[in-house]
This record gives C-alpha cells, structure tokens and sequence, in this order.
C-alpha cells in the first residue's frame, strides 16, 4: 500500500487537532474507514483496530518506540511491528459473571461509555454499570467492590485489543516487565510531529519563493531540504 500524500497526513492531523484525546481517537478511527454513525459505540480494540491501519498506512509497520527501565531507569530503545501489538482474537461478544448467587451478564466498553462517565466521581462503577446487559432485579445498584473488580476482569477479556501489553527486558539491569502500548497516543504524537514538519516547510519555502502550500508540498521532502539548505545564510 502506497504511503499518504502529505495533504493527507495534514488533513488527518487537523480533523483531530485541539480536540480531547477520546474524541481524537474516535477522528482518526472514522478517517481510517470506521463506521462515522457508530464509531463511537465500537468496542475500544476494535476502534484501535482501525487506528493499527491507519498507522500502517502513514507510516508502515515499525514501530520505534523508547521506555525507560522503572527498576534502573535505563531508557531503552526498541523496535516493535503492527504484528506485536496486534491482537489475534475473536473474543465472545457477551461474558457472564456468576458473583454473590447471581449471573451477570456484560459487553466491552465502547468509546460513548467512556465519555459518557468521563471526570464523574464514581466513574469505575457507572462504567461497569453501563456495560451490564442482564442481571437480576436491583442487583446493578448494590454491587460491591469485589463484584466490581471481578465484572472489570470479565471485560477486559471481551476485549483483548484494547489492553496491550509488551513484555520488555532492561539490557541494563536484567528487570522484566510488561508495558501497555496505547495506539491511539503513539499515532496521534507521530501524526503531530510529521504535520508540524510539514507546516515547517511551508512556512519557510513560502516565505523564502513565495509559493502556495500546494506548491510547496508539490516538491519532495528531499528536494525541500536541499532549497532550504540553499536560503541559508
């Protein structure tokens, strides 16, 4: 698959600029061919599942990525694939928790879920209980907090690809761990640093030849460089 234009990479950068991150997932999801009537309701790993395309085809499979040790505080570099953090899956769409003699049945969140209990008090608990589809009578509203941490259990299952982790060792010290890779924020903060480049260029060559952005963006990356490099005193 062919590499996007750069009018697209600045089209997709600003269809999420200046917008909360939940809402920038969701931008980027519809860009990469996500339902736009109901993206919102997609569980989270799906909805990473086209932010993992969408990656792709800006800016291929390898994925660089820099953590620090947090036994030694090394940082370390490595380099992961699109295949690392994808999950290959195909969880149930409904589990059911047997809790305190009742069964509770329950779905993945979906984006509209987190947005709906987003900043409240108790938003664990109306998250959870948002995603009950089933359960007996009054039961929803006394759950207690160990029910809740079994229910949350429950969920994640369903939802495999919304909750990646790494397994990384430190050169350094030896220390193994697991780190979450969170799609949404490793393309968003490429996405933002390749765009700002661009505008970058524009300015300059605009300033320098007064050329349009089309112009400007009509000249290779390289070829850019060499005319910069060339204005500078």
């Amino acid at each position: 698959m062919p590499a996007p234009s750069e009018a697209r990479v600045l089209a997709l950068w600003e269809s999420a600029a200046d917008t909360a991150p939940l809402v920038r997932a969701l931008a980027l999801a519809g860009a990469a061919g996500a339902p736009q009537l109901s993206v919102a309701d997609l569980s989270i790993g799906q909805r990473d599942a086209y932010l993992l395309a969408l990656r792709q085809e800006c800016f291929g499979s390898s994925l660089a990525c820099v953590v620090d040790c947090p036994e030694c505080g090394a940082e370390l570099e490595m380099d992961l694939s699109i295949a690392d953090v994808t999950v290959n899956a195909s969880p149930p769409d409904r589990a059911t928790v047997t809790a305190e003699g009742a069964d509770i049945e329950l779905r993945a969140v979906t984006s509209r879920d987190l947005r709906t209990v987003a900043d409240r008090p108790a938003a664990r608990r109306e998250l959870i209980q948002r995603c009950i589809t089933c359960a007996p009578p009054g039961h929803i509203e006394s759950l207690s907090e160990s029910v809740l941490d079994q229910l949350s259990a429950a969920m994640s299952s369903l939802d495999p690809q919304a909750d990646v982790y790494v397994q990384i060792d430190c050169a350094v010290c030896d220390h193994r761990w697991a780190a979450p890779f969170d799609i949404a924020s490793y393309l968003w903060s490429e996405l933002h640093t390749h765009a700002l480049r661009i505008l970058r260029d524009v300015h300059e060559l605009a300033s320098l030849y007064g050329w349009s952005e089309a112009e400007v963006l009509a000249v290779s990356p390289s070829r850019r460089r060499r005319y910069l490099e060339m204005a500078t005193p």
